[in-house]
């Protein structure tokens, strides 16, 4: 069983106030009697007076306060379930988690500002199927695709330059990984693309890197990579995340406090950039489309959420939903039931 409005459960808290009351005027008259009459005496005394059909009488008023307070809250039991056909989109977010995005000339630093972006675009993506994949070094898919919204939200929080063991920017093995991510889902759906008749596939990898990753000028791999996105049916953006003036990479102790800047062989501070032509060019080798965030307040998101609306959409799996019948009728009827009868029953015997 669920409730239609839980919150409205709270009217039972009126059912150990009022139990509380009957106590208490129980008490009241009991002692009023007393100081008239021995106790003993109080039925040959009190014509009528019968104390267990007053604790009767009363404990029906509890038990339809009861009833009405379930009644108010709209229980519903669950009837049939169906299988309801889904739409939507596949969107796979492949994040740069390399040291660099804790460069702080995007507050509060690269990366934990494009995981706020990514969650709040969240909401505007809960009808299709979201995955994240981190790179650094290497990549890994931190949270397969899912239509659970909460639990991608959960997956990006933990997102950190820890979370790939091996350190410096490969974006080309986040886009395979991407690529591996992709095709296991077709060959679990039977090993097909599920292309639409437009030939797209519904599908969006989105890359969020500050461009660090200075091999990608070969795009030898990088182009072979964005060839298998495109037969897979996906589009490919890249999010440009940072400054290109340049920012110390900050290192911190177990607070959250500056301690220092990371430094280079040679003693020197590491300075960082977001590389536009970089990033330029690992759009174009796998035929996506580069969206420069800095000059964006949400990081270039509000496109990709753009692009996201103007694809057409593909079978997801069916979801099954569970009918629920509104059962408040029974018990409101039953408090009205015992209502009549505390209304028309006598309090004492006549």
């Amino acid at each position: 069983m669920r409730l239609a409005s839980p919150l409205l459960l709270a009217t039972l808290g009126l059912v150990p106030v009022l139990a509380l009351f009957v106590v208490l005027d129980a008490r009241r008259r009991a002692a009023r009697l007393s100081r008239l009459v021995d106790v003993g005496l109080v039925p040959a005394v009190v014509v009528g007076a019968s104390a267990p059909r007053r604790a009767r009488l009363a404990v029906v008023g509890v038990v339809t306060v009861l009833l009405l307070a379930l009644a108010v809250a709209g229980p519903l039991f669950p009837g049939a379930s169906r299988l309801l056909p889904r739409k939507g989109l596949d969107v796979l977010f492949v994040v740069d988690v390399s040291r660099s995005m804790r460069a702080r000339d995007v507050q509060p630093d690269r990366l934990e500002r494009a995981k706020a972006e990514i969650g709040r675009a969240l909401d505007a993506l809960a009808e299709h199927r979201v995955g994240v994949v981190a790179f650094a070094g290497s990549a890994f898919v931190q949270c397969p695709l899912t239509t659970d919204v909460e639990a991608v939200r959960l997956f990006l929080r933990d997102l950190g330059p820890d979370t790939v063991p091996q350190g410096g920017t490969d974006l080309t093995a986040g886009l395979e990984v991407a690529r591996n991510a992709l095709m296991a889902e077709d060959e679990a759906a039977g090993g097909t693309s599920m292309t639409s008749s437009t030939g797209r596939a519904g599908r969006v990898v989105v890359v969020v890197s500050d461009g660090e990753d200075h091999a990608i000028i070969d795009g030898g791999s990088l182009q072979a990579v964005g060839k298998e996105l495109k037969e897979l049916g996906a589009a490919v953006v890249v999010l440009g995340v940072g400054s290109s003036l340049g920012e110390p990479i900050p290192v911190t102790d177990e607070r959250g406090q500056v301690t220092g800047y990371v430094k280079d062989r040679a003693g020197q501070t590491v300075v960082t950039r977001m590389n536009p032509e970089i990033l330029q060019k690992a759009a174009d080798a796998v035929g996506g489309v580069f969206v420069d965030g800095t000059t964006r307040p949400d990081l270039g998101l509000a496109e990709v959420e753009a692009r996201v609306r103007g694809l057409e959409k593909r079978d997801l799996e069916a979801r099954t939903v569970v009918d629920y019948a509104d059962a408040s009728a029974p018990f409101a009827a039953l408090a009205l039931l015992l209502m009549l009868g505390w209304l028309v029953v006598p309090e004492r015997v006549a």
